[in-house]
């Protein structure tokens, strides 16, 4: 499907987001739900993914229809796909194909049982969506930067590059059967069961795994014991962790309907679904974030600046809240500081930011690295299921156990962290100041490092590009000027148009 034929759909649910929004009414506020969790669905695509991040690992949400089940497509529409894919009838590879009873964002699954008597899951992707969604990461791609994401210069290209890779992961089925594979050798964690695939019937459209029965978080968390629970939440747990840090290959979509649960003897199985899309996470920044951790326990000392920067944050940015890094570590990492259960519902780490950071907290964001998002992503997705299940774990007691008492001593000798290297400045300015008056009055004011005025253009609003043209401003000579003469304090722009001013100038 072409951009122009998706673009009324993806505009109209748009239109729907942004009036729910807005609205104040608790029945609109329903009836706008179901409509966008319809237009959601009708996409596919990324729009259904989208809907299925809202939803999060909430089967009460407004769009909890996109994590269990949207209308599959027929077995008779179905049928042409594999047998192109398989190049023989059908019924030459299987003695049974039902109905699916379960379609999602970019495919559908359907129970069937090979000739030899296996009971399998085909999950079969839909003709048109790889174009599709193709189309929709291009309208991503013309997503300007704007409020916070402009002022505090998040690298959005950085984003929607990795969005579109991850999107074209998903597109893959071949690559899903190769990551599914080697998450099964790789992650031994009790109670964990990844579905075997069958390789000779897998294509880029058509994945074959193991048939897995279960139930989904939901029923685990209102009719199973607490003892289930409490094993259950375990295994999710250690699953992270050791996938994490030792392996750095992290399941990364945790929507309910990517796990199914069993309540076998004695231990209950967590089956895990959907390798579409992972996060391959690299030696250098996984340690450096084990070292942080170890660091805010006291159990070892590195620069939480290197540390962050170790992890993919950016230095400048992060060097106007340099002082507050340590107190920041004992909020983001609380549940890993004490050995006892862990209670998810006094920990409040968003707003504790805020009120520590203030608008520095955009500082902070647009520091970290483009894909931190997605990891971010899967953490939350545990606490969203820990807190599901009301279990208290004591979090680095299984952190351990997941890696090993050996593992962590090795970390813990390892550097990690390198010296920083800034970009070479002098000058007696400390900070660069970004003010935006509007009718006169101060609309906008934040601080940034010096060091920033080096990269001023990244700081110009796309809105006020025609009126440096027009004022013959050269920002690439201003940049110049200031590596070369030094950082001091001066103004550097002072930029009028029809309803704002923007001063920026170095103190």
């Amino acid at each position: 499907m072409s951009l122009f034929r998706r673009l009324p759909h993806l505009l109209h649910t748009l239109w729907l987001s942004l009036k729910l929004k807005r609205s104040t009414s608790e029945t609109e506020q329903k009836q706008l739900q179901t409509q966008l969790a319809e237009k959601l669905a009708q996409g596919r695509g990324l729009p259904m993914k989208v809907g299925q991040i809202i939803a999060g690992m909430n089967d009460d949400h407004a769009l909890q229809s996109l994590t269990q089940s949207v209308e599959p497509w027929s077995k008779q529409r179905i049928i042409p796909i594999l047998e192109q894919a398989w190049g023989k009838p059908w019924t030459d590879v299987l003695q049974q194909l039902d109905s699916s009873q379960a379609a999602a964002s970019l495919g559908q699954v359907h129970h069937a049982i090979l000739k030899a008597g296996e009971e399998v899951a085909i999950k079969v992707q839909y003709p048109d969506i790889a174009q599709a969604v193709q189309a929709e990461l291009s309208m991503a791609g013309m997503i300007p930067k704007a409020g916070p994401v402009k002022r505090w210069n998040f690298d959005m290209n950085a984003y929607k590059a990795h969005l579109k890779r991850n999107m074209n992961q998903e597109l893959d089925y071949m690559h899903e059967m190769q990551t599914q594979q080697m998450f099964h050798q790789q992650t031994q964690v009790q109670g964990l069961h990844i579905p075997k695939i069958i390789p000779d019937l897998c294509r880029q459209n058509i994945l074959v795994q193991g048939w897995v029965l279960g139930v989904r978080l939901a029923v685990v968390a209102k009719d199973w014991n607490k003892l289930q629970r409490l094993q259950v939440a375990k295994t999710l747990m250690q699953t992270m962790f050791q996938s994490l840090f030792q392996h750095g290959l992290v399941h990364g979509d945790p929507h309910p309907g990517n796990y199914l649960f069993e309540a076998t003897i004695p231990q209950p199985t967590v089956h895990l679904l959907d390798f579409g899309s992972t996060i391959e996470v690299q030696e250098t920044p996984r340690k450096a974030l084990l070292q942080l951790i170890l660091t805010s326990r006291g159990e070892m000392h590195i620069d939480p600046l290197q540390g962050f920067v170790a992890l993919g944050f950016d230095a400048i940015k992060l060097q106007g809240i340099e002082a507050k890094l340590p107190a920041l570590m004992q909020i983001i990492f609380r549940p890993f500081i004490t050995d006892t259960p862990f209670d998810l519902s006094a920990w409040h780490p968003a707003q504790e930011v805020e009120t520590m950071l203030g608008q520095d907290k955009w500082l902070f964001r647009a520091a970290g690295p483009a894909d931190l998002f997605l990891l971010m992503r899967t953490f939350q997705g545990l606490t969203q299921q820990l807190t599901l299940l009301q279990s208290q774990l004591p979090w680095f007691p299984l952190l351990k156990q997941a890696l090993g008492e050996d593992y962590l001593q090795a970390v813990k000798q390892q550097h990690i962290v390198q010296a920083i290297e800034l970009p070479e400045t002098h000058g007696s300015a400390t900070a660069l100041h970004v003010v935006v008056e509007q009718a006169g009055k101060p609309h906008i004011h934040f601080t940034l490092p010096a060091a920033s005025a080096l990269n001023l253009s990244s700081l110009i609003p796309e809105s006020v590009q025609p009126v440096i043209q027009q004022q013959h401003i050269d920002i690439q000579a201003i940049e110049q000027s200031l590596q070369a003469q030094g950082l001091e304090p001066s103004t550097l722009l002072d930029i009028q148009d029809d309803e704002k001013r923007y001063y920026l100038y170095l103190e």
